[in-house]
């Protein structure tokens, strides 16, 4: 085996470990940006509930609706679902 595919073996994909870096860090910005988005629906709900006087339905329904459409961005951002199609 020459050096050249020593190389290749021992980095599947062929990306540097300066794009493995900046890949790290896009996906701590999602997860931040996970957190921050569940976090301002919790608070919406939370607000709608003490407007309602439907404690804790709101905050329940709108922190389902943050996660789940953050999860579904996560997925999509990774390529999706492979075996749904």
């Amino acid at each position: 085996m020459s050096k050249d595919e020593k190389s290749t073996d021992s980095n599947e994909e062929g990306s540097k470990p300066e794009d493995m870096e900046q890949n790290s860090f896009q996906w701590l910005g999602v997860g931040v940006e996970f957190c921050i988005v569940v976090v301002a629906c919790m608070l919406f709900g939370h607000w709608l509930d003490t407007k309602a006087d439907t404690s804790p339905g709101f905050l329940i329904l709108f922190f389902l609706f943050g996660f789940g459409g953050m999860l579904y961005s996560m997925i999509k951002r990774a390529g999706g679902l492979k075996w749904w199609k």
